[in-house]
């Protein structure tokens, strides 16, 4: 069953703490660590990037309801400013932005320093097109379709590492490679950690 943006973004902070749970091989392998050496994580920086297929309102995600024009040029759907004892409201980030209340469980991860949000962002290519921009999203190459490898592909082959650890530098957890992924420089794709297993 395929799983809902919503129950993604819900979910998102328990995902993020089962980590902590993944075989202490897995983890030493992806680290590409040597024996002994801690697998915190903070020896080696990890990239994880949601791309998600569909829309959705990163106003309604990340809400500016510092920004006195927001409730009024949205009178519908604008959310509250947060408010002590209420779960309906925005989350307070700092001030002035604020998380949707469905989005509560990346509020941790954001105020321990590990989650950052970036406002404003677009391609420069003006295609109309979901499928092409999409397309260009993963590529990272807008406006080039001559492109065949994902942004994240390329990165990886830029930085080569130990040939042993190199499947488990990426590992993206969907039943097909994403196009971000796609490329020369090896990767994985797999649905569910407990089911991973090496064969002989």
């Amino acid at each position: 069953m395929p799983l809902s943006r919503r129950f993604f973004l819900k979910s998102a902070g328990v995902a993020a703490a089962s980590f902590g749970t993944v075989p202490s091989f897995l983890l030493r392998t992806a680290y590409a660590q040597t024996p002994g050496a801690s697998t915190s994580g903070k020896d080696k920086p990890i990239l994880i990037a949601i791309f998600q297929r569909g829309a959705a309102d990163g106003i309604s995600m990340v809400v500016p309801f510092g920004d006195s024009y927001y409730p009024r040029l949205r009178p519908q759907i604008a959310l509250p400013s947060p408010q002590r004892g209420s779960g309906d409201t925005t989350l307070d980030l700092d001030g002035f932005f604020g998380l949707h209340p469905a989005l509560g469980s990346l509020k941790p991860i954001y105020d321990a320093g590990h989650l950052a949000m970036v406002q404003a962002v677009g391609s420069p290519d003006n295609s109309r097109s979901h499928f092409d921009a999409q397309d260009y999203m993963e590529s990272g190459a807008p406006g080039n379709k001559g492109v065949g490898d994902g942004w994240l592909n390329r990165y990886m082959q830029t930085d080569p590492r130990p040939k042993g650890t190199a499947p488990f530098r990426a590992i993206a957890m969907s039943s097909n490679m994403p196009r971000t992924l796609l490329g020369p420089a090896p990767a994985l794709a797999m649905t569910k950690i407990q089911d991973f297993d090496v064969r002989s």
